[in-house]
């Protein structure tokens, strides 16, 4: 389904309240450091750096995340150093990486029990200082990209993982700024469709956003 603005009036006895789908949307989703939308934002943060079409709704019940170029399946884990709640220390930080059962609204769940996608784009928003933490300053977030068939040979049916663990794989890393041109490039480089020249113009525009952030 198409996206709403927010400018939806609930109604009552036919008539429209003082109260905008807006208001429900503040209420709800203001605690940008929350869990479980801190993974939604990342999934429409890495959607927005590969220019995904954003006016279609996100789909809960998905097997994968995001879907690039309508054949690349991309899954997004998000974690971080602060949550909602006061802590005494930063905690560990994982990623959920658990195999799951894809659902197929014809046939319910399948019987299977894979990785569903063909890569993982790990979401880190790693600001440390509660008094600066801002989820909306894409420059607190960092980024890792995988493959899924390295998440399968090295972690088996593993269902999280940490931090030090993943860069121990050699992940990709980016920021917001190189992110969308380092998942096309990989996803190219994993399959056999991609051309040398098209990963070599990837190449090219990351280095050229780098040299960028560093003027």
């Amino acid at each position: 389904m198409e996206t709403l603005t927010g400018n939806e009036h609930f109604y009552f006895d036919g008539m429209p309240t003082n109260y905008l789908l807006n208001d429900f949307w503040a209420w709800q989703a203001s605690d940008l450091l929350n869990n479980a939308l801190r993974g939604v934002m990342a999934e429409f943060i890495t959607a927005t750096a590969l220019d995904l079409d954003t006016t279609q709704a996100r789909q809960e019940w998905d097997a994968y995340d995001l879907l690039y170029n309508g054949r690349w399946k991309i899954e997004v884990k998000s974690s971080a150093y602060l949550q909602s709640w006061e802590q005494r220390k930063p905690p560990k930080v994982q990623f959920n990486i658990r195999p799951t059962r894809a659902w197929i609204s014809e046939k319910g769940y399948s019987d299977e029990i894979i990785r569903q996608s063909d890569l993982y784009t790990f979401c880190l928003f790693s600001c440390e200082d509660r008094n600066k933490a801002n989820p909306l300053i894409l420059d607190q977030w960092r980024f890792y990209i995988l493959p899924t068939f390295v998440l399968n040979e090295q972690c088996g049916t593993q269902q999280s993982i940490s931090l030090s663990r993943l860069l121990s794989l050699n992940p990709e890393r980016a920021d917001y700024g190189t992110l969308g041109a380092r998942i096309r490039r990989m996803l190219l480089r994993i399959t056999s469709t991609g051309s040398q020249d098209e990963i070599y113009r990837l190449s090219q525009q990351i280095e050229a956003q780098e040299a960028l952030r560093e003027e």
